[in-house]
This record gives C-alpha cells, structure tokens and sequence, in this order.
C-alpha cells in the first residue's frame, strides 16, 4: 500500500474538509445522480460554514463520473505551501484527489482538524497487489494488478521453441522427436517462469494466480523462486479466448477475499496471543480499555489494546500495525499537538503539556488522529472484522515493534 500521498496530506496545519461521492456509471442517469450528489455535499458544508471558494475548489475535482465507483476529494486551508499533488489555490488546497474503483458504497461529508481518510485506508488495505499468468505448452500471458481495475503491466508471449507438439506420428525417430518436445516444453516454462517472476517483484506482488494447461501448470510453477511459488494459487482458466473470462474472474475475486480474510485472521491470532499473554502476567481477566489504562501499559508487552494503549504506543512511534474495527466509532474525541506523533485521548498527555510556549492541543477524531500517527511512523493500517472474539476492545488495538515499557 503506497500511502505516500496520504502522509503529505499532514505537511501543512489547518482545516481539512473531506468529501465521498460515490456513482454507479451503469445505472440510468448516472452523470446526473452523481452532480446531485455533489450539489448536496456542497448545500451541506454550507450550512457548516465552508467558504465559498473552498466548495469551488472540491467541486471543481469532482471528476468523470464514467469512472466509476467512488470519489474521494480532500481541500484544506492553511498559509503554507501545496506540498501535496493537487493545485495551488492560495490558501485553498486540494492536495488529494482520487477515484475509489470498485467501492460504491460511500457518501461522506466530513469537515474538521484532520482529513477522514479511513474509507480510502480501507480500500487500499483489501486492494492486493497480485499477478495473474495464463499458462500453456506455448508460452503465457502475465498481468500485474496493483490498485486499479486495469493492469498495470502485462505481457503475452509465446516462449517455447519449436517444435512443441507431439504429433504421434510413430517411425523410428519418434521417441527422440517426443524428447526434444518435452525438452523443449521445459525450456518453455523455464522463460515463463521468469517472466511471472519478474512480473511479481515489479509490484511486490502479494499473491500469484496461475491458471492454464493442466500440463504446463506444474513445469512452470516448478521453476519459480520459492519466495514466488509460496504465493502462488491454482485456479481453473486457459490462454484461450473462448469466453471463460467472467469465469476466471470470478475465480481470482475468491482467491482476493480468501486471502484478505485469512490476513485479517492471522493478524486477529497474532494480537489476541500477546493479549492473552499479557493479561495472564499480569494476573488480570478480561478488562475494558479504561482499567486497561490504569494498568499503566502492564497488561500490553507486545500489543497495545484500546485507544488508550494504542494512543501511547504510537506517541513512542512503537505501533508496526494499527488494527482498526471495521465500524469504529470515528468521533471519539481525542486531542493531537504539531506531531503526527501527538495523540491522546486527554490532552495533558501530550508532550510538552502545561509547558510555557507549548502547542496548544487542538480536538480530533480518534480514528483521524490515530491513522495521522500511524501514517506518520510508518505503520501499517489494518481493517479487522468488528465481529471477531479477538477483536481489539473498542475497535482499536496495534501490534508491536518492540515490548512496550510497563508504563504508558
């Protein structure tokens, strides 16, 4: 997940307002929901306050609704310069502007000290980065997806050297003929294999998805780097064009949500053994997250469980991977200072609290102010089932990069 652009978004202070307008392109009158809908969001931040020019400035990125799926505009006003990579309006910024393919289900108005990036956050954490390669005795066609619907790369190449087909003819030369089709089909996979390899790394691919020739299938596999044939998955397609794609589709969309689900699993696995671990050190049962915090931070060696715990772990840059509950409350209130680091859910636990010259602690959502942390020191961000018995209390928990100190 390149979360780059999201972390310049913190660059410069101010206000930020966020907007989710969502268009299915192929419903009737598409163009014309999706400008109500942003004739709505506008009426709404006016009642809120929102300049004039600002709303201008959202609306004028509003985008083609022929894309589809959700879009995802971010302004902000401040006095200092755009580092980010929308246009430079002054002191009106747009310094995030972005189409959410696949997600329809969005519309959000939101209007405060930091932008509300938890929908995009979620998008790109189910979004994998995967390759798909369509294998055959005479070659293979090799996709890269990263997040968007379209390839990102790909590649059709037929690599085996003739001849590659046993014709069965018999006569006395037809055992050598046969040999050097099989080696041939050998060196075939061999220049495959190394294609699909080269495809994975381009993109850090987390999952490869093979698909092809029942035959061919394991001479290519048997030749990938064993870090790419650990990831790699079988699914039923052929190189062929004989209308089986929607087929493939559905196929490879299973293999996504399988692994999705199963990272969510482990990670949920992962957090709930060093909570328990933790607890049964310190003798305590199941707490709620306020007597987790008079604990002083005993009860998390290697996770920190509740907003409580998670704020002070990532105050110390310590959080490798924040776990957030799919539905968590995102306006809990909680305080944060200039840092991205500065986030507490009281503000005299802020750095440099009731000190002469220090910041004045400004309110934020919770869940803002969380993933400014996390961004910030370069966490990962999770969405986890809020459902799961392991799920973090109140919604927020993290993983460690290191124990944590027996006081938060």
């Amino acid at each position: 997940m390149d979360t780059s652009q999201l972390r310049n978004l913190y660059s410069t202070p101010g206000r930020f307002v966020t907007v989710y307008a969502s268009v299915d392109p192929t419903a009737e009158s598409a163009g014309h929901l999706y400008e109500l809908r942003w004739q709505d969001a506008l009426a709404e931040l006016a009642k809120q306050g929102v300049e004039e020019p600002l709303r201008r400035a959202l609306f004028a990125e509003r985008g083609d609704p022929r894309e589809g799926g959700t879009r995802v505009v971010v302004a902000a006003t401040g006095t200092g310069p755009d580092t980010g990579t929308g246009r430079d309006r002054g002191a009106t910024r747009v310094p995030y502007a972005r189409w959410l393919p696949g997600r329809g289900d969005i519309d959000l108005v939101a209007v405060g000290s930091l932008p509300n990036l938890l929908p995009v956050i979620d998008w790109m954490d189910r979004r994998v980065a995967h390759v798909v390669a369509l294998v055959d005795r005479l070659g293979v066609d090799v996709l890269a997806y990263t997040d968007q619907p379209l390839p990102v790369n790909g590649v059709s190449r037929d690599v085996t050297p003739a001849p590659w087909h046993k014709t069965g003819a018999g006569g006395w030369a037809q055992k050598r003929y046969e040999s050097r089709v099989e080696e041939n089909w050998k060196q075939g996979a061999k220049q495959s294999a190394a294609l699909i390899n080269q495809a994975a790394r381009d993109i850090t691919a987390e999952v490869v998805i093979l698909a092809g020739d029942p035959k061919a299938l394991p001479l290519v596999r048997a030749e990938l780097p064993i870090e790419i044939a650990s990831r790699v998955e079988v699914v039923q397609g052929s190189r062929a064009r004989d209308g089986s794609d929607e087929h493939l589709a559905s196929q490879i969309n299973a293999v996504l949500a399988e692994w999705n689900e199963r990272r969510a699993t482990d990670l949920l696995a992962r957090f709930e053994r060093y909570r328990s671990r933790a607890r049964a050190l310190a003798g305590a049962g199941p707490a709620d997250d306020a007597a987790a915090a008079a604990a002083g931070g005993a009860v998390a060696l290697d996770a920190a469980d509740g907003p409580a715990q998670t704020a002070a772990a990532l105050r110390r840059s310590q959080v490798s991977h924040l776990l957030l509950a799919q539905g968590v409350r995102a306006d809990t209130p909680a305080w944060i200072g200039p840092g991205v680091t500065e986030v507490a859910l009281d503000p005299a636990d802020l750095p440099g609290a009731g000190l002469p010259g220090a910041a004045r602690p400004v309110p934020a959502g919770l869940v803002d102010a969380l993933i400014r942390a996390a961004l910030g020191t370069g966490a990962e961000i999770h969405c986890v089932p809020a459902t799961a018995a392991e799920c973090p209390t109140s919604g927020v928990g993290a993983l460690l990069r290191y124990p944590a100190p027996t006081s938060s």
